[in-house]
């Protein structure tokens, strides 16, 4: 039986509590050994069970989030749930189906091949002879995790400011989550991933995907072809069975520059586990978290690498601002500069010396400085990235990753470092010069009106204004100062030549020897300021 709300936030909070965050929700209770926070933070959530294992799994997907310590250790949250009774996969499938499982499959094995936090796999074989699993969603999961998700925000919405600090626009983060999560939960999604990813690939030999068998998918259960092969890319069996590791590491990075730039559908989680390799084939599993970048995000992602290859900072800056939500106003003076060290860091470096996590990383880092939202799909290829560059380090360290990437670059079609320029680009823009060209005369007009009546406004926005302000404010005073020195020397000087008695020269004395002393306190002023 379910927990209510009541109960379940209670139980979160007191967990949460009990490994040190207890000041998330206002309470006193809070540990004194920091550096431990994220490893606590990821047992906390294996003791909350599945749905917080499924949230710390998703969270560790979004860099925006949290600081890169927790994003990595979330990530260490893997799906070693326990199993739930084989008596729900017959209940399940029926209710689903309304067939037994003995009417669709010549036999089902008891025991799970494997059992995650929202489904639990079996293998089994159809009565037309095909060898499947089936894979069911646990029961009561997808109420479970919405309510999790949803509770979990809430705590985070109470926090105190120094916990909102470290996350950028958490609302609308969770918001996502939870859409995400929602299609997710939906296994007619996977389903259709998967006969995507198939099509995209069938011309590609050393790639593939299991087959789905659409007329036994429904929300909760996924039927799909069982791949028989090397699990988890395993070093000795694939040197046992001949296979060159290098090879399959470069077909690996090749496939996935090919979904990112090609396909714009990319595999959200190529971790070891979903990965298996048979007849000379990467065959990709579970695909339950995918990204689809839109054209737009591609080309701004081309863009950004080209900007970043002609070293175009200003460009660099734009194509950031144009991808991200912003929320409040940029510092475009710091975010440049910040760029600058960003570009200058990677070009003293060579290749070997430059891994794809840290570039990505360094972008995030630079666009969560300046609480700049990055679409979500760029924050989930960043992710796999970075899964993926670990997976192929393991599996050939001597392996360049960034110079396959360049290479896969520079010499794809798809990846123009020009655009192309087509009859209808062509034509939209001459139309474009021909309309500002007619206009053009009565704008001049307009404006020239303007400057004659003494309408005309200018509208500076200096860089760090304030301070310029001051150092004008400082100048125009000295200026001031030091004419009133010069007239006050003038007025003693006169005095003195038109004085016809003792005490009139003594004035003109004074005055001179006060504008002396003034001028040399200005002077002094002057040489301290360093400004001289």
């Amino acid at each position: 039986m379910s927990k209510t709300n009541r109960d379940r936030l209670k139980e979160i909070g007191t967990v949460l509590a009990s490994y040190g965050f207890g000041h998330i929700y206002n309470t006193r209770i809070r540990s004194k050994d920091d550096e431990q926070d994220a490893q606590r933070l990821r047992q906390a959530f294996e003791e909350l069970g599945p749905s917080f294992i499924k949230i710390g799994q998703i969270i560790s997907t979004r860099r925006d989030l949290l600081p890169d310590n927790y994003i990595e250790e979330l990530s260490k949250l893997r799906d070693n749930a326990p199993h739930f009774p084989y008596a729900e996969i017959r209940k399940i499938f029926s209710e689903e189906f309304d067939q037994t499982l003995e009417e669709v499959f010549e036999y089902v094995e008891e025991n799970p091949l494997a059992s995650a936090s929202v489904a639990q796999v079996h293998k089994a074989k159809l009565h037309t002879g095909e060898s499947v699993i089936i894979k069911v969603q646990r029961p009561e999961i997808e109420e479970n995790l919405l309510r999790d998700i949803r509770l979990f925000s809430k705590i985070l919405s109470m926090a105190p400011n120094t916990v909102k600090d470290m996350l950028v626009d958490a609302d609308s983060a969770f918001d996502e989550i939870l859409a995400t999560t929602k299609i997710e939960l939906d296994f007619r999604n996977e389903a259709k991933y998967l006969a995507r990813f198939r099509a995209l690939n069938k011309e590609i030999k050393a790639v593939t995907a299991p087959k789905p068998f659409l007329k036994y998918t429904s929300k909760r259960v996924l039927v799909e072809e069982y791949i028989d092969g090397i699990k988890g890319l395993d070093a000795v069996k694939l040197t046992t069975a001949g296979y060159d590791k290098k090879d399959i590491a470069e077909k690996l990075m090749y496939s996935f520059l090919s979904q990112v730039f090609n396909d714009g559908f990319f595999h959200g989680d190529p971790h070891q586990g979903n990965l298996i390799i048979k007849g000379k084939q990467i065959v990709f599993l579970d695909f339950g978290i995918t990204g689809e970048l839109s054209s737009d995000v591609r080309e701004s992602l081309i863009r950004l690498i080209k900007a970043l290859v002609l070293e175009d900072i200003e460009g660099m800056m734009n194509i950031l601002l144009q991808m991200a939500i912003v929320k409040t106003k940029v510092n475009r003076f710091a975010l440049s500069e910040d760029l600058a060290d960003f570009y200058h860091m990677y070009a003293s470096r060579s290749f070997k010396n430059i891994n794809l996590s840290a570039f990505f990383s360094d972008v995030l880092y630079i666009t969560n400085k300046y609480k700049m939202i990055m679409p979500n799909d760029f924050l989930l290829l960043a992710k796999s990235m970075t899964i993926l560059e670990g997976v192929i380090t393991e599996l050939h360290p001597d392996i360049n990753v960034l110079k396959i990437a360049s290479t896969y670059i520079k010499t794809n079609d798809d990846v123009s470092f020009f655009e192309t320029i087509t009859k209808d680009k062509v034509m939209i823009g001459l139309y474009q010069i021909a309309q500002n060209s007619a206009s053009l005369p009565a704008k001049i007009t307009k404006s020239l009106d303007t400057i004659n009546n003494g309408r005309l406004k200018v509208h500076l926005d200096l860089v760090d204004g304030d301070k310029k302000w001051t150092g004008l404010n400082k100048m125009v005073n000295r200026i001031v100062f030091a004419v009133i020195i010069a007239a006050l020397i003038l007025a003693s000087a006169v005095i003195l030549a038109v004085a016809e008695g003792t005490s009139v020269s003594i004035l003109a004395i004074i005055i001179f020897l006060g504008a002396g002393i003034m001028g040399l306190w200005l002077l002094i002023s002057i040489i301290r300021s360093g400004t001289l």
